[in-house]
């Protein structure tokens, strides 16, 4: 994957979180070249059955389109304008949005997530749940709390799970697309014994081996926490927090779970409380 080809596509509805996602379009786009896809998705809900749908369709779309246009000239802050290309779409929001990312063949979507405690953003709930769990592109989430402010510091929670390698190699193909970029490896241990810690460090080992020979800047540790004090999800965003990252790797699913459109509470914790913004990525 290189940055001529790396193409962003954001759901939006408008609210305060997706136009979020545009200003992280703008901040990611500043070190890679990229280029910026919409979509909008009409629900059959918004249309009065009544009268002509095809009218309605068309004045929803000129409102859409004009209201798309207002928000980057404001969030444009003076810089120049980023260029894209607006899909304006009817049917189900998950489904559209996936076979969108498909058609663009995009690398990266960028959702807008309010948090757990408010459920009017439709991007929440099992919509959100179900891009996040299934969706074969990584998902960068941002919450109220979270803010982008460059793309250059990623943090990445590791284990010794069977989906650490899937995460390693997508975390790697961002981090090659500009060499300012820095992966910061971190593993966290609870009360654990020395065989547990030595098997994690030879993880760490074989993790580092890989992101040599992709020629990545990195840096790797152990975390050494004790039960009860913290939650993990805690450990995490407050190690971000602390060497100001920008923004945070998981994958969506725990091994142990073959629930459809699961997300693991891991993940679920993290965006609901990080500063910092949230990449998820789902098992192949």
């Amino acid at each position: 994957m290189t940055s001529s080809n790396f193409n962003i596509l954001i759901p939006t509805d408008f609210s305060a979180q997706s136009i979020q996602a545009i200003k992280y379009a703008q901040v990611i786009s500043r070190n890679i070249k990229s280029s910026i896809h919409f979509i909008n998705v009409i629900e059959a809900s918004e249309l009065n059955q009544e009268n002509d749908t095809d009218v309605q369709e068309e004045l929803i779309k000129k409102s859409i389109r004009l209201k798309l246009e207002n928000i980057l000239n404001s969030a444009s802050d003076g810089e120049e304008i980023i260029s894209y290309k607006l899909f304006i779409l009817r049917g189900k929001v998950y489904d559209r949005i996936l076979e969108t990312a498909a058609l663009v063949n995009a690398k990266l979507l960028i959702l807008g997530c309010n948090s757990a405690d408010n459920s009017r953003n439709r991007f929440l709930g099992s919509n959100a749940l179900r891009i996040m769990r299934s969706c074969p592109v990584p998902v960068l989430s941002s919450n109220q709390y979270s803010q982008l402010r460059s793309f250059k510091n990623i943090i990445l929670p590791i284990d010794l799970s069977k989906e650490t390698k899937d995460k390693l190699n997508k975390a790697i193909a961002l981090a090659k697309l500009d060499s300012n970029i820095i992966l910061n490896i971190i593993n966290v241990v609870f009360d654990a014994d020395e065989f547990l810690i030595n098997r994690l460090g030879q993880q760490l080992l074989k993790v580092k081996n890989s992101i040599e020979k992709n020629k990545v800047n990195y840096t790797a540790e152990i975390i050494k926490a004790s039960s009860g004090y913290e939650s993990l999800g805690e450990i995490i965003t407050d190690y971000a927090k602390k060497i100001e990252g920008d923004v945070i790797i998981l994958m969506t699913q725990q091994e142990i779970s073959n629930t459809p459109y699961f997300v693991s509470s891991l993940a679920q914790e993290v965006i609901n409380i990080s500063e910092v913004p949230v990449i998820t990525i789902a098992p192949n």
